[in-house]
């Protein structure tokens, strides 16, 4: 049997190796809990992951590790357990409680927590209704969480020092070694900056990098979150050369002036589950009209969340930093945007989404990306049709929003925010048993909101305005799954896009062409024959250059298209087995951006 520790230093590090030990617990559950992303996770993994959390306790713990290691005499032992509590109780059950929250939620967002994002999700209105449905569907993370805080504290309480045998300047030197390695550690090494999450990427490949990291770790690196940096890869005229973001349309006489524009975006429509090429789609209405439509089977979102596909989608601007641009210093920006550049050629324009007004801040945003009214739950106005959860179902807010379009001046630009396939995937009475089971649960809730577009559809197709409207269809972003065969980063951003006009004359789209949600605004503005000065770093399909598509995951640009292996580039590592060309494109785009929002130039 193992002898209890006895001195303050073996006492320190048992305590300290207890927290370790159940960090790498969380990492197996985590696992566990995703294995559909994680499947050739390693040996060599684990390891890395041990560092990172290695480091993450050196950090957090550091006022605990100078408590514990400062020699102090006897009689004030008793004052030194109490600051150790005080020092190690709270710092445990945060750090416990931060990889609680991936275990369960990483199959949504597909990254680890950040400051800013957990921030948001505290203050939004639904907080208390999501707490609810977590307590409901992961009792089981709870009960877990419990029982390793109650073990850690036991143990805690178990050990108690001896009086030290060192002497007073022995015991000096181990404290100050001590010190200085917590330090060192906490650092992640010697090197001029403390290590980022970025770091990950030097060790593990992409994919395993969320599983090697752990959420206290990304939770600290975000927390004091800096302003971004002046990239100089080129000079401003060798980008410039490569990829200007001040563009200017080009008019393509394919449709008549003043076209009415209804943009759909589809919550969490991956197109793992979506399309008429797929086997597997539960959206058979909609698949009927992408068939007639200017379809890219390979649409690629630009992000990962619903908050950073709106501006994205709606003015051209990725989120390619920590942070979503919502939620980020740089939403004060002056930029253009798809509405706002509608409204200075006649355009009223309107944004329908059927949650809580305020949920995900899209009222704020797209009022001051020029969108003149904003639609939610309030203007709804029928809490008979509430769900109890979010807000409004598709089947009662979608055909509702043809009624407040008929009263629109035209021309005018309605952009559609679908809901009902959001997590808790509720689907309301009188749909159980038309709708379509699948592998996951999101499944049968695509299969309502198909129901849900298709009253859309037929009550739209009524109006007078119908004939003379481009529709624009498009994902936010790929929804969770637990299937192994689709956790790849090429399934993490594939989403179905399309422009659908009854005439039939949109052009059609060749088969391994790609498009991202970057490209709808300058691609949209040629197609309403609008000649105008713009910023965007996404380009139009019909007149802009051939640019590569960027998604952003875990601080790493991603590239992905048909017939090739995705490509992964960071600031610090390059993929040796990227295209150069590419690569170069890439880099230019991503300085045009960062340096653009940094000098606040994002104005023709």
């Amino acid at each position: 049997m193992l002898e209890k520790p006895r001195n303050i230093y073996t006492i320190l590090i048992a305590q300290l190796g207890i927290v370790w030990v159940f960090m790498t617990l969380f990492r197996v559950v985590f696992l566990l809990s995703n294995p559909s992303f994680f499947s050739d996770f390693s040996f060599q993994d684990y390891a890395v992951g041990a560092w990172f959390d290695l480091i993450t306790i050196s950090f957090f713990y550091l006022p605990f590790i100078f408590v514990s290691a400062v020699p102090l005499s006897n009689a004030f032992e008793r004052f030194r357990r109490s600051i150790k509590f005080i020092f190690y109780i709270p710092v445990t059950f945060i750090i416990f409680f931060l990889n609680a929250w991936d275990i369960a939620f990483f199959s949504f967002t597909r990254k680890r927590v950040s400051f800013h994002y957990f921030k948001f999700l505290f203050s939004e209105n639904e907080a208390g209704i999501l707490a609810v449905e977590f307590i409901s569907e992961f009792w089981w993370l709870i009960l877990f969480f419990i029982f390793s805080l109650s073990l850690v504290f036991y143990l805690f309480f178990k050990f108690k020092p001896q009086k030290s045998s060192l002497s007073i300047i022995s015991s000096w030197l181990l404290c100050i070694v001590i010190l200085f390695s917590a330090v060192i550690i906490g650092r992640g090494g010697f090197q001029l900056k403390p290590v980022d999450i970025i770091e990950v990427s030097k060790y593990t490949s992409l994919k395993n990098a969320p599983a090697a990291l752990n959420s206290a770790f990304t939770m600290l690196k975000t927390i004091d979150y800096k302003d971004l940096e002046k990239k100089e890869f080129f000079t401003d005229q060798e980008a410039d050369a490569i990829f200007n973001p001040f563009q200017r349309s080009v008019p393509a006489r394919i449709l008549k002036d003043e076209t009415n524009v209804v943009l759909i975006i589809f919550e969490s429509f991956g197109s793992m589950y979506v399309g008429p090429n797929n086997e597997e789609s539960y959206t058979p209405f909609l698949d009927s009209i992408l068939n007639k439509s200017m379809y890219f089977e390979h649409g690629v979102s630009n992000g990962q969340s619903s908050m950073d596909a709106v501006p994205a989608i709606l003015a051209s601007i990725p989120s390619w930093m920590k942070e979503t641009f919502i939620l980020s210093t740089y939403s004060m920006n002056q930029y253009n945007s798809l509405p706002g550049i509608l409204k200075d050629n006649g355009y009223s324009s309107a944004f329908f989404h059927g949650p809580t007004n305020g949920s995900m801040r899209f009222d704020s945003f797209t009022l001051a990306a020029g969108i003149d009214k904003y639609y939610g739950r309030t203007e709804y106005a029928n809490e008979d049709h509430f769900d109890g959860t979010w807000g409004i179902p598709d089947h009662h807010f979608l055909p509702w929003s043809v009624d407040i379009m008929n009263g629109m001046r035209i021309p005018f630009f309605s952009t559609i925010f679908t809901y009902s396939s959001h997590h808790p995937y509720t689907i309301p009475e009188g749909f159980e048993d038309i709708t379509k089971s699948g592998p996951d649960p999101l499944c049968k809730s695509i299969s309502y909101a198909d129901y849900g577009f298709r009253d859309f559809w037929l009550k739209a197709r009524k109006q007078e305005w119908f004939n003379n409207t481009l529709f624009v269809f498009c994902a936010d972003h790929v929804g969770p799954t637990s299937r192994k065969d689709r956790g790849d980063i090429d399934w993490s951003f594939k989403i179905p896009i399309a422009f659908y006009h009854e005439s039939g004359v949109l052009p059609n789209v060749k088969a391994n062409e790609t498009m991202q949600q970057i490209d709808l605004m300058p691609t949209v503005l040629d197609l309403l024959n609008i000649e105008t000065d713009y910023f965007s770093v996404g380009s139009s399909y019909l007149s802009g250059p051939d640019m590569p598509t960027m998604s952003y995951y875990q601080n790493n640009i991603v590239s992905m298209a048909p017939g090739r292996s995705p490509i992964i580039w960071n600031e610090i590592k390059d993929d040796p087995n990227s295209n150069k060309e590419i690569n170069r494109k890439i880099k230019a785009v991503y300085q045009q951006y960062i340096n653009a929002l940094v000098s606040n130039e994002m104005l023709p």
